[in-house]
């Protein structure tokens, strides 16, 4: 076979492999009880988190966040406000909280078969005089989201490490959306 020949080959079955992962991204979508939803959706969520910076040193703390959910499986995250942080553990016993901002949002959702994963979630937290710590400024690259129920979401649990550092938690989603959407 002459190197054009081949040549031609390797780019038709590049574009078939580029076309197929295109088609991949978009092959789950969001869902309003069963039916593709038409119009941007808000689902807000409530429930909690816990931080370590280290193993065994962290706090637990109140999170409220906004999932704002789009036509063609598209997501992102564009509220995630941190509240009544207490709950420490380790080096954190005695510290509080001055403040957690959530930086670059809004974070990107992108769904797959059982979770959904936010991009580059980045949160900094400053604390008071008289911590160990002062500030955690850390982005995780990928936190995995699993719901309940992919179909009807009505709580998801999270999770994403960068490092030493993780975060962990659940949300119920508030009414009257919980149990409403999902996907597939």
């Amino acid at each position: 076979m002459s190197f054009k020949k081949r040549l031609l080959i390797a780019c038709v079955v590049a574009a078939l492999a580029s076309m197929a992962v295109a088609a991949a991204a978009f092959a789950f979508t969001w869902k309003d009880k069963g039916t593709n939803i038409t119009a941007t959706k808000t689902i807000n969520l409530t429930g909690g988190e816990v931080f370590e910076s280290s193993t065994n040193n962290g706090m637990s703390c109140e999170v409220l966040a906004t999932l704002q959910i789009e036509t063609g499986g598209l997501g992102k995250i564009t509220k995630w406000e941190v509240k009544n942080c207490g709950g420490a553990f380790g080096e954190f016993v005695g510290c509080e909280v001055l403040a957690t901002e959530a930086k670059t949002l809004p974070w990107t959702v992108d769904l797959t078969t059982t979770d959904f994963k936010i991009t580059n979630l980045r949160l900094r937290r400053t604390f008071k005089n008289g911590c160990k710590v002062k500030e955690l400024d850390k982005t995780v690259a990928e936190m995995t989201v699993t719901p309940n129920k992919t179909t009807e979401i009505s709580e998801v649990e999270f999770t994403g490490t960068k490092e030493t550092y993780k975060s962990f938690g659940s949300f119920k989603v508030d009414s009257p959306n919980a149990g409403t959407y999902g996907w597939g």
